[in-house]
């Protein structure tokens, strides 16, 4: 709450003043205006120099009890596990290296763009050159190689970009002349460019191409990739890819889902790849053991003429065949056994890990830990796709693998000692037997041994042929279980930019934002008086009056322009002043500023001026003895004046000058002293003041500013009345306050107000329509006079303006 300098309350500011506000914007309507138009403008070229975006959609269905890249149980036991399955299979779709393998089969290492108007637009499918690159040399990516075809078989090519390598920037600047089919090669570039077939002809226009990195345009495409699920409830997938090019967004996203489902295929088939791997090893060395014993066989029977085994032979023959049978396939299992430890010691291979069923090994528990521990390690795979390495779940499933892990490798070895003894047990059998083949005859002891091992590994290959079998047949009939919904169709392109109704509208709104957030922002720290109210509610001291600005040269303005809007806004002063002062004569009038150039001795001035127009006689003194400036605009000497009076070397009567004006005297401010001060606080000022009274209606003081030094205080002692003047645009607030503090202080009494340099519908609603009336009554005057009006009116029009004054 402030107080005035008698006591009143003056009004709080309480906010934001709306009035202010709209006024101080109304008065800069035509710089916003201008500004919304601009904008407007600069929206409608950005409308028509920019390419629009399009967005391009698929969709896929991903279904969360598949195997492989989406494994079940991921979080067993929660119930957002499917929701987390079919999330991880969405950031193994937007992976890096999922893009990058669509990158490479698209072979998309160049860009080309044509010049339509002043707007490059990509031509993808609709390049008329193709560009062949030198193998072993790359080329800079990210810079604009400029074509221009100058004859069928010769082109332009020029470049102007920068070339970053290994931290350091460089420019690359040429121009030169290249053939097409034919290689184009300097410091920079090595490349062949050709013309397409399906495009005869000399190609016309501008073009140019840029070479693209493939992991950087990866990465692109990764930020601008959006895929997401239909609903909550849903296993659908939605893809979008914004771009230029509907047709290669398009292209880009077909290919994105067909890599990911080959991928899956990949990683869901890798057991049965392994297993396929395995049975083939064994294989390998099967086979040339097979035909080795087939080859024996037949050549003994020949050699020997032996058809077939005695009775002893055969039961001899039937037991070793039992007994070698048992002892193949617990060697094969064994070495299954071993190739498992061999993979489960080594955490990296756990993807290589073969299901016991492709041996023949029905150990339901063995089954059960291999089964489970793939699984876990496919969940890890996926998991690890999103999550980093202290993510509480991976921290859990790494340490279920672990433990499976070491349950398992437990197991095998358990399971390689019971297989070894096993094997050791058909071994001493084996022997037994052989004690009675011994007992045979020659001939049909080498039959029975020759035919024994023919025919086991004949039911060792015959065995792993049809595991072979059922594993490829098994990989064969392996579909995805990843449905593509519906395909990115460029004709579906849906145009995502701002249409142009709205870019125009957004373009104006923005325009007409500018220029009004730079005027409020500098009102918010303009702190000069700019308004009536500001005026008004910042004191209670009375306002005399308010001075217009003035437009001409001239520091007598009410003189030189008697029917001017200045001189009305004097003559509304010397009116408000009879109000102020009694009908005494010899009224002193102080004219004082809290600082210079607020336009204290302009207003003095042209103060006493209309007060002699009135036929009074006014004495205008200047007592700014530091300074002084009076005498310059009445062309006065000034080596004589207050100050010379003030220390006795001049009387009164010598130091007061006749103007131009009649009615109208000047005491001139004299040298400046030393001293002004002390020379003001002298006597003989009083006595000066005193004389004057007697001589004159009206003695206008023009003053030193009150806020730099003590001068006007010591001449307000002396005055009837004392004006502070008050500019605008140039006076802040704070002068104000100072002007009631020095007034609740009592330092000077009876004050007024007067607020100078009001420029036409600046200072508020009322000077606006007083500036619209004076122009209007000018305007009006001036026709008159244009019109060569008789000696009689214009007479009549002198009396008119005598009445007014």
């Amino acid at each position: 709450m402030q107080v005035d300098t008698i006591g009143n309350t003056i009004r709080q500011d309480e906010g934001p003043d709306i009035k202010k506000i709209i006024y101080l914007l109304l008065r800069q309507w035509h710089i916003i205006l201008l500004f919304g138009a601009l904008g407007f403008a600069g929206s409608y070229a950005y409308y028509k120099l920019t390419n629009p975006i399009y967005s391009v959609n698929s969709s896929v269905l991903i279904p969360t009890d598949s195997k492989g890249m989406d494994m079940k149980g991921l979080f067993q036991g929660e119930i957002s596990q499917s929701n987390v399955q079919i999330y991880n299979q969405i950031e193994i779709l937007k992976s890096s290296g999922t893009i990058y393998k669509t990158l490479e089969n698209l072979n998309w290492h160049t860009y080309w763009y044509k010049r339509n108007m002043l707007v490059w637009n990509g031509i993808y499918k609709q390049e008329p050159f193709e560009v062949q690159e030198t193998p072993g040399f790359v080329n800079p990516s990210n810079i604009r190689i400029y074509i221009t075809p100058t004859s069928e078989s010769n082109y332009k090519i020029s470049v102007d970009g920068e070339l970053i390598y290994n931290g350091l920037t460089s420019t690359v600047d040429f121009t030169a002349e290249g053939t097409f089919g034919q290689p184009f090669q300097n410091s920079y570039f090595h490349f062949t460019l050709n013309k397409k077939f399906r495009n005869p002809g000399t190609p016309t226009g501008k073009y140019y191409f840029l070479f693209f990195d493939l992991k950087e345009l990866a990465m692109d495409y990764q930020s601008r990739l959006d895929a997401q699920l239909k609903d909550e409830r849903s296993n659908i997938a939605l893809l979008k890819l914004s771009g230029e090019e509907p047709v290669r967004e398009s292209d880009f996203l077909n290919e994105l889902v067909n890599v990911y489902i080959e991928r899956k295929m990949i990683f869901q088939n890798e057991a049965q790849r392994q297993s396929l791997n395995f049975i083939n090893s064994q294989l390998a060395g099967i086979t040339d053991s097979l035909n080795n014993a087939g080859n024996k066989f037949t050549q003994f029977r020949s050699n020997n003429n032996i058809i077939d085994l005695g009775t002893e032979g055969t039961i001899v023959m039937s037991n070793l065949k039992e007994i070698e049978t048992e002892k193949a396939k617990s060697q094969v299992q064994l070495d299954y056994f071993r190739n498992l430890l061999t993979y489960l010691e080594k955490a990296d291979q756990l993807d290589k890990l073969v299901s016991p069923s492709v041996v023949g090994i029905q150990d339901v528990s063995l089954n059960s830990l291999v089964l489970k521990l793939g699984e876990l390690y496919s969940r890890r795979q996926v998991l690890a796709f999103t999550a980093k390495g202290n993510n509480p779940t991976l921290v859990l499933l790494d340490k279920e693998l672990t433990e499976t892990r070491s349950r398992l490798i437990e197991n095998v070895r358990n399971l390689i000692d019971n297989t070894t003894s096993s094997l050791n047990s058909l071994k001493e059998r084996q022997e037994g037997i052989n004690l009675q083949l011994n007992k045979l005859p020659g001939k049909e002891q080498k039959m029975v041994a020759i035919q024994r091992q023919f025919t086991l590994t004949n039911e060792i290959y015959t065995f792993l042929m049809q595991k072979r079998a059922e594993t490829n047949i098994a990989l064969a009939s392996s579909v995805s279980n990843v449905q593509v919904i519906e395909e990115a169709d460029p004709d579906t392109a849906v145009p995502v930019s701002l249409p142009l109704n709205k870019i125009l509208s957004i373009g104006f709104i923005l325009g007409l934002v500018l220029p009004v957030g730079f005027i409020m922002l500098i009102n918010f720290f303009d702190k000069r008086i700019r308004t009536q109210e500001e005026v008004e509610n910042g004191t209670r001291l009375p306002i005399l009056g308010h001075i217009m600005h003035k437009s001409e040269e001239s520091d007598l303005s009410v003189y030189t322009l008697p029917k001017s809007i200045i001189a009305e806004s004097f003559r509304d002063l010397r009116t408000n002043l009879e109000f102020m002062l009694d009908s005494t004569s010899g009224k002193v009038i102080s004219i004082h500023s809290t600082t210079s150039g607020e336009g204290k001795s302009f207003s003095a001035t042209n103060l006493a001026t209309i007060l002699a127009m009135n036929d009074n006689k006014v004495l205008l003194i200047g007592a700014d003895l530091r300074k002084p400036k009076l005498h310059k605009t009445f062309n006065i000497d000034n080596q004589r004046g207050l100050s010379t009076c003030l220390i006795g070397y001049d009387t009164l009567e010598q130091v007061i000058f006749k103007t131009e004006i009649e009615n109208l005297s000047l005491l001139p401010a004299g040298p400046v002293p030393p001293n002004p001060a002390e020379i003001l606080s002298k006597p003989i000022m009083k006595n000066i003041i005193q004389k004057a009274r007697e001589t004159f209606d009206f003695i206008i003081i023009d003053n030193a500013p009150v806020a730099m030094v003590t001068d006007g205080f010591i001449m307000s002692h002396h005055s009837d009345l004392n004006i502070f003047i008050l500019r605008y645009g140039v006076s802040h607030k704070h002068h104000l306050e100072m002007i009631n503090q020095i007034a609740a202080s009592k330092r000077v009494n009876n004050i007024g107000i007067v607020v100078n340099d009001i420029k036409a519908s600046s200072f508020g609603n009322t000077y606006y329509k007083y500036y619209q009336y004076e122009a209007h009554k000018n305007t009006y005057y001036a026709d008159e006079e244009q019109e060569g009006k008789t000696w009689k009116r214009k007479i009549m029009d002198k009396i008119k303006d005598k009445l007014s004054v």
